[in-house]
């Protein structure tokens, strides 16, 4: 806690001070003043808890500089010094109910008897604080979801005394403005340290705009803000409101801000919050960590899906790689273009282009998408990806099977059967150089060199760095545990599984799978 000694004597001050063992009292600031009139601005800077003041100052003394003091700080306890002659000033301390008033000179007992009695008040004031910062908080959160729905028109009155009893006049000109914030993590899930910090600063930034704010969490995705003001440049502030938050977000978690209209009044409070919920509809076709208003969302026409679809299989079977890019290339922009398109049809154009490629692959016997399914494919376009990472993960797929192509072309049959014949046992612990020999009829030795020879790499190392290339795959998706994956993959022992993921990928698979996990 934080005291003030306020006293015109600079020996008694340092006398005060030298005394005790403050620390062990629990103050932990001491701040000095010489008059009133400093002892005001020390309050007003630093925000004492307590305050012992001698009655007598120059300038300005105790008794007004204590009833100042009790405009800005009501809450602070106030403990008088005075000497004997001062006892006239004692009905003023009364009617200021002061915590206390010692006499000089002054005894330590007595003293340090006042000054717990003040620490006790202040813990009072601090939990009664917690009690109806707790009560206001929850009155809030409980306002701030009844009227995001019509029924406000109706219970305009009733809300806008529960507005009163939370501190706020409000008018039926009042602007109101929805924002609703979405993180990539569920808020359950975020440290309450994060949390309590973005709290504040929506304080701050919010209060900087003279705007002022309820909030609450709606199934623990959506952090709703209902922005109010009578300020004629309300437009203003809630732009600057958003680019303020999202430049603390940005470097912390992925998010959306979905900016409402601004409407006038309680009743119309639930237009602001559904324009808002149909902008955060369009986030699947935006990047994370953007502000989404109504100005920025775009009405262009789509491309035609069966005329792309056709290009795009005809392009794969006739392994024309370039032909195969602009067909997805287009479809994605048609989709950035047109942000009014439901994000469930953009997910099944894709669930088509992903069943497309894995049946072309399985059809020429492709082994890096021998597991491929519709299953497989279901599971990528259910995720929470949005438009720009399920693009990507279709790209990465594509370049895959081309590269394959590639392979395919430069491989000998024994090398091509050797690959195909790791691609359908690398789970199998035991799987051994001899398998791979007897497989292909040559000798562990002769199969060791001519691998070695015609792909530059031993066949130990193709066979870890394929079985690193699944284990990364499957360490995106948390409902795998490492060593589950370690044995899936065709290591029993997971600590060697680790040390040869590490030695490849240059992290251990925690460490993958935290960076790039979903």
């Amino acid at each position: 806690m934080k005291l003030l000694i306020a006293d015109d004597e600079k020996l008694t001050r340092e006398g005060i001070i030298s005394d005790f063992d403050w620390k062990q009292l629990g103050i932990d600031q001491i701040y000095e003043a010489d008059d009133g009139i400093n002892g005001i601005e020390l309050c007003r800077l630093h925000k004492p808890d307590i305050i012992l003041s001698d009655v007598r100052m120059p300038r300005m003394n105790g008794i007004e500089m204590a009833k100042e003091v009790q405009k800005i700080l009501p809450l602070t306890s106030i403990i008088f010094m005075s000497g004997y002659s001062d006892k006239e000033y004692l009905k003023e301390a009364i009617k200021l109910k002061v915590i206390s008033y010692v006499e000089k000179p002054i005894d330590s007992v007595e003293l340090e008897a006042s000054i717990k009695l003040a620490l006790k008040e202040q813990l009072f004031h601090a939990k009664n604080q917690i009690h109806i910062d707790h009560h206001n908080k929850y009155s809030q959160n409980k306002l701030a979801l009844q009227i995001i729905y019509p029924s406000a028109k109706t219970n305009y009155s009733d809300y806008t005394k529960q507005f009163e009893d939370l501190g706020f006049q409000i008018k039926p000109t009042t602007d109101f403005t929805t924002l609703i914030i979405t993180l990539k993590t569920a808020i359950s899930g975020i440290p309450d340290p994060f949390m309590n910090e973005l709290y504040s600063n929506i304080d701050e930034i919010v209060a900087r705009f003279h705007m002022e704010y309820i909030q609450s969490v709606k199934n623990d995705e959506y952090l709703i803000l209902h922005i109010f003001s009578d300020n004629k440049s309300s437009d203003y502030g809630i732009r600057n409101i958003c680019l303020l938050l999202s430049s603390y977000l940005i470097n912390k978690y992925p998010y959306y801000i979905a900016v409402g209209k601004r409407v006038k009044g309680i009743k119309n409070i639930y237009e602001s919050y559904n324009s808002a919920v149909v902008l955060l509809q369009s986030s699947f076709f935006y990047d994370y960590n953007s502000i989404i208003a109504a100005d920025d969302v775009s009405y262009n026409a789509a491309v035609s899906d069966q005329t792309l679809l056709t290009a795009y299989g005809e392009s794969l079977a006739q392994h024309n790689y370039e032909e195969v890019k602009v067909c997805v290339t287009a479809l994605f922009n048609s989709f950035k273009e047109n942000q009014q398109i439901l994000q469930n049809y953009a997910k099944d154009l894709y669930y088509k282009l992903f069943t497309i490629l894995i049946q072309t692959a399985a059809n020429l016997r492709i082994p890096a998408f021998y597991e491929e399914d519709s299953a497989t494919v279901l599971e990528y376009v259910s995720r929470d990806y949005n438009l720009m990472e399920l693009h990507q993960l279709l790209l990465d797929k594509i370049s895959l099977f081309f590269s394959y192509i590639a392979e395919q072309s430069k491989d000998s049959a024994s090398i091509y059967a050797i690959k195909e014949f790791i691609s359908k046992n690398y789970r199998k612990d035991t799987l051994s150089v001899k398998d791979i020999g007897e497989h292909v009829f040559l000798s562990s030795s002769y199969v060791c060199t001519l691998f070695k020879n015609e792909t530059g790499k031993t066949l130990n190392q193709f066979l870890t760095e394929f079985r690193i290339e699944k284990a990364k795959s499957m360490l995106i998706d948390a409902r795998y545990k490492i060593t589950d994956i370690a044995a899936k993959v065709g290591y029993s022992d997971s600590n060697y599984f680790g040390k040869a993921f590490k030695k490849i990928v240059e992290m251990s698979p925690s460490e993958y799978r935290e960076r790039f996990g979903k």
